[in-house]
């Protein structure tokens, strides 16, 4: 079994009347433990644009339904380029991109270029009736839905916990 280790760091001075300096990490917990235990499946960190389809499902699925037995625990970021050629930036504003079920269905976070989000993924129980299953998750890009901005890459990995 392998192991991640979450560390959390919020620093700041200029926020609030008062300095922020948090810095958080697991402990206690079903694991007793300052890190979390995971087995497979999982996926490594790998870029990949809003409109690929890595697991031939549909563009913009990262984790299917099926997967999505157990808690998982899912890192994304946007890295603030078109997917058109990787390298050139993104809109500032118009190029979002919404995490969402795998149904596309619930939109669950927001993020703008350069923003990530580590969170534990509500585990699911691998039925897909369309009308009560909420597992699995979907990236949609470049601001789908709002706009039609263009798709951009994002960065992404997720573990399940054991």
């Amino acid at each position: 079994m392998a192991q991640l280790t979450p560390t959390l760091a919020l620093t700041s001075s200029d926020t609030g009347s008062d300095a922020i300096s948090l810095s958080v990490t697991p402990v206690g917990g079903p694991q007793a433990n300052t890190y979390i235990t995971v087995e497979s499946p999982s996926a490594n960190i790998t870029r990949v644009a809003t409109d690929d389809n890595p697991l031939g499902l549909g563009a913009g699925i990262l984790i299917a339904d099926e997967v999505n037995t157990k808690t998982t625990f899912v890192y994304v970021k946007h890295l603030g380029l078109l997917s058109s050629n990787g390298t050139t930036p993104c809109h500032a504003t118009d190029d979002f991109v919404v995490l969402c079920n795998a149904d596309g269905e619930f939109d669950m976070i927001k993020l703008q270029p350069g923003e990530f989000a580590f969170f534990p993924l509500h585990e699911c129980d691998g039925s897909d009736d369309g009308a009560n299953e909420i597992g699995g998750l979907k990236v949609e890009g470049g601001g789908v839905g709002a706009g039609g901005a263009a798709h951009v890459m994002i960065e992404y990995g997720y573990w399940t916990r054991t």
